[in-house]
């Protein structure tokens, strides 16, 4: 009377048939259908997270070498997995490490009193690891999915001042001072600017230069932008040949880090690179750029009507490169024509 379905595991070997409680053909479809979007139909592979995990960031495993991790980077790693997900999660079968489970984890860790910095970070090595496990059809769907990030209760990144901006640049060597204003005169993240100048996409229109920006370099990979959607970044004459020139993207936060330490209390304020596109979305507002402008440029998710200025032509926006000018003469002493 009633249609029964059966699953396969990856291995080949047939599960008990268990009913669709269907007595038709296309019903008893629409019902096993209903349970592969919910993820029920997937037989599991029984493997733990210790089978599949030990030795991920081993140096010289494939996810070391494929991404070309420093030997810092390694090191936490490694950390992350010998003292928290090894003992934590060892035992436990990945496809049990779901969306609700992982919620509960974090709380976990951080109610044993790890700051929420070092919870964020735990939680982006498990990513990578689940994430994998996932690409490689061990678990039919990533637990990270819609999980959203974790923020620190009252913290506030902050922004440089131009004075402190000019004193980072003027102490910098070279091939930190182009960077630092790349990220302070365009808004652009970290992992936007490694991509624009590995891969430099450089437009004019109507006489104005600017960046057609597409994707970004995380992870030792290009990827799609944060908000999935391309924008350009008008920028003046003076920032085009830094943009074209050979990056060195990948100690830039290191050596960038150095230059910081001449500045009281940076640690405290949470200073970074990243505080060099908080310095451009603050410094060109106040300066009168459109605040919904800056906000494009910047790559801001907007919603209702303030999306239409994510459409704006390059020129609609070249007020920016008015603020660029100005800015750029102030952190490199240099005046321009």
């Amino acid at each position: 009377k009633y249609y029964y379905y059966r699953t396969y595991s990856p291995d080949g070997i047939r599960t008990t048939a268990r009913s669709t409680g269907k007595t038709s053909l296309s019903a008893a479809r629409l019902y096993c259908d209903g349970l592969f979007k919910d993820g029920k139909l997937f037989a599991g592979t029984g493997k733990t997270f210790k089978e599949y995990a030990e030795g991920f960031f081993a140096p010289g495993s494939v996810y070391v070498r494929d991404n070309a991790l420093s030997a810092s980077s390694i090191k936490g790693y490694n950390s992350a997995m010998k003292n928290t997900f090894l003992p934590m999660l060892g035992n436990k079968k990945l496809e049990d490490i779901n969306h609700s489970f992982l919620k509960k984890f974090r709380q976990d860790l951080l109610d044993s009193g790890q700051k929420p910095a070092t919870v964020r970070h735990k939680m982006g090595v498990l990513l990578i690891v689940m994430k994998s496990a996932y690409l490689d059809g061990i678990i039919q769907k990533d637990p990270f999915i819609d999980l959203g990030g974790l923020k620190a209760d009252g913290f506030h990144r902050d922004a440089f001042t131009m004075e402190e901006i000019k004193k980072i640049y003027s102490i910098a060597e070279d091939g930190i001072k182009e960077y630092i204003l790349l990220l302070a005169l365009t808004g652009m993240r970290y992992s936007e600017m490694a991509a624009a100048t590995m891969e430099p996409d450089v437009r004019t229109e109507n006489g104005i230069s600017y960046i057609h920006l597409t994707q970004q370099f995380i992870w030792g990979k290009f990827a799609p932008l944060k908000t999935k959607i391309a924008r350009d970044i008008p920028i003046t004459d003076k920032i085009v040949p830094l943009v074209t020139a050979a990056p060195d993207t990948l100690s830039l936060r290191k050596r960038l880090g150095l230059t910081l330490h001449e500045i009281p209390d940076w640690k405290e304020r949470g200073l970074c690179a990243h505080s060099l596109r908080h310095f451009f979305i603050s410094s060109a507002k106040s300066h009168g750029v459109n605040p919904l402008k800056v906000e494009a440029i910047a790559g801001h998710s907007l919603r209702g009507i303030q999306q239409v200025y994510t459409n704006f032509k390059v020129g609609d926006l070249a007020e920016i490169i008015k603020w660029q000018e100005w800015a750029y003469g102030q952190i490199t002493g240099e005046k321009l024509d």
